[in-house]
């Protein structure tokens, strides 16, 4: 894929991406005035056990699917690329299945366990969804390995659409049969809006495998089409598959179980340093929720990035020329998102915490989530860094590092957050996830290096010119504000001073040269041209 497809498959990831979390984080606004603290309670009990599941299910199939498509994709092998996708398909389904059935049966079980049976409804609403969960992730597995990220993207927006729609409809109908009955009904919408975005997705592959076979029965394109290709069997396909998919499947499984290892030490280490139960719970559900909404947002953006490199830098290796230009085109895009997201955060919490959560936040909660944003700022840079360094070891065959790195990162997680939570607080907690996110990401980028060289001075290139234009707005748009030149509304004070950051950060890249804007209009004009060349060339064959 060339570098202007790829920012293309990019930024159409990453815009849906942020649309789709938009529409989730303003779903739970409406959910908790519906069901109140007691039901968002019980919605967040399942979903620590539901993420692991997850998992399970697929968390590592999509990566593994999008690598072996890409690859034989690149050998000019499509044929294999489509059989690599079906072989996963009966494994996935069988341990999808398992999930479902086994989350169903054990319901009142687990959440005895956990401490309120009254969650057993809602693990039983939520259950349906992991038996589409393996079919999701082979399909946006196969499109992204054909570098076609709009399905993958549709199906997410798909997703949080029903979700809010039916969710909450059906939550607001429930709520007279009582709180536990309501949260099964926001669970039941995410259990549809899974099977709506496998049925999406399913038809967009059948349609896409109908315009293959018209393409390639065409006598002059089957001729060209032959090729002395190695044959590889389907025990093979499913072995390459899962050797890449098991160690990203224990990778996804990391940062969920030191959250579940969070939900106990730290509330814990709070009630053991004098804070009462409820103050505890509720400083840990600042740390949670508000600011890790806040937090992994732009994660989704610089996920979408990564996502939409690694077929590209998959083909480039398989074709032998290490894909220096394809990882020089990653880093830049993903650290033009990662850094100046990393100093909005660090410079401005205070702001951003009070517009969007002033309404339902007291003064003091503010100040303590503002704080937390302020640490947790720092772990948006080192989470781009991190998944660009994992993608490319991927791309290389080389998944097992990553997860090695985040099981070093989340060992010095559990063993800084005692310390921490008992010298600073909260604060801690949120200085111990910088810490992981921190030692995880400088131990893959360092392996990640090593195994694509890419032949530019990154630092001189892209990421310093990025960070003085990044800090250079920060400190106009502060100073704007402690001039007090915006006499407008505390809200429109804000919105004004995020549009002026981002338009004095647009200029700077452009003035530093990391975005040459001529060439990236004649890559536009070039991209068009090809697009219009390929349709007459298309209609004079029929």
């Amino acid at each position: 894929m060339k570098t202007r497809s790829f920012g293309r498959s990019a930024a159409v990831l990453a815009v849906i991406g942020i649309v789709a979390k938009l529409i989730g984080a303003l779903y739970r606004v409406p959910l908790t005035n519906i069901v109140g603290a007691e039901g968002m309670g019980l919605y967040q009990m399942v979903f620590p056990l539901y993420t692991v599941l997850l998992a399970f299910c697929g968390g590592g199939a999509v990566s593994a699917v999008s690598r072996v498509v890409a690859k034989y994709t690149a050998l000019g092998d499509d044929k294999t690329a489509g059989r690599a996708a079906r072989a996963a398909f009966i494994p996935l389904g069988a341990t999808s299945a398992v999930a479902a059935v086994a989350v169903a049966l054990l319901r009142n079980v687990i959440s005895g366990i956990q401490g309120n049976t009254d969650a057993g409804v809602a693990y039983l609403a939520l259950a349906p969804s992991l038996l589409f969960a393996g079919g999701i992730s082979v399909l946006r597995g196969y499109f992204q390995g054909k570098s076609n990220m709009t399905p993958s993207g549709v199906s997410q927006l798909i997703e949080q659409v029903i979700k809010l729609l039916l969710g909450l409809g059906l939550s607001r109908i429930l709520i007279g049969r009582g709180v536990r009955f309501a949260v099964a009904g926001a669970l039941i919408g995410v259990s549809a809006s899974e099977f709506v975005a496998l049925a999406y997705l399913a038809l967009r592959a059948l349609i896409a495998r109908k315009k293959r076979i018209v393409r390639t029965t065409r006598p002059e394109l089957a001729t060209e089409a032959a090729t002395d290709a190695v044959i590889v069997t389907d025990r093979e396909l499913l072995k390459e598959l899962y050797s890449f998919a098991l160690p990203v499947t224990l990778g996804s499984l990391v940062l969920p179980i030191t959250q579940m290892i969070d939900s106990v030490l730290v509330i814990n280490l709070l009630i053991g340093g004098g804070a009462g139960r409820e103050y505890a719970t509720a400083l840990f559900g600042l740390f949670v929720g508000p600011v890790g909404t806040l937090v992994n947002m732009p994660s989704v953006v610089v996920l979408s990035f990564a996502v939409a490199f690694l077929p590209a830098l998959t083909s480039a290796v398989e074709r032998g020329d290490g894909g220096a230009e394809t990882v020089r085109a990653a880093t830049k895009w993903i650290m033009l998102f990662a850094i100046p997201m990393t100093a909005a955060f660090m410079l401005f919490p205070d702001r951003i915490c009070g517009t969007l959560y002033r309404r339902g936040l007291t003064a003091e909660q503010l100040e303590t989530a503002a704080r937390l944003l302020r640490i947790q700022g720092i772990a948006v840079f080192y989470s781009g860094v991190l998944q660009l360094g994992t993608t490319v070891l991927q791309a290389n065959n080389k998944a097992h590092l990553p997860v090695i790195n985040l099981v070093i990162g989340a060992c010095v997680k559990v063993a800084l957050t005692p310390l921490l939570v008992r010298a600073f607080g909260i604060i801690g907690a949120a200085g111990a996830t910088a810490a992981f996110y921190a030692v995880a990401a400088t131990l893959t980028v360092r392996r990640a290096y090593k195994q694509s060289a890419i032949g530019a001075d990154i630092l001189r290139a892209f990421i310093l010119p990025t960070v003085f234009a990044a800090v250079a707005c920060a400190a106009f748009v502060g100073g704007v504000y402690l001039s007090r030149a915006l006499s407008l509304a505390y809200l429109w004070q804000n919105v004004v001073g995020a549009a002026l950051f981002v338009i004095c950060y647009v200029a700077g890249v452009i003035a530093t040269g990391v975005i040459d804007i001529k060439s990236t209009i004649a890559e536009i004009k070039n991209g068009r041209a090809v697009r219009r060349s390929k349709k007459v060339s298309g209609k004079s064959r029929k």
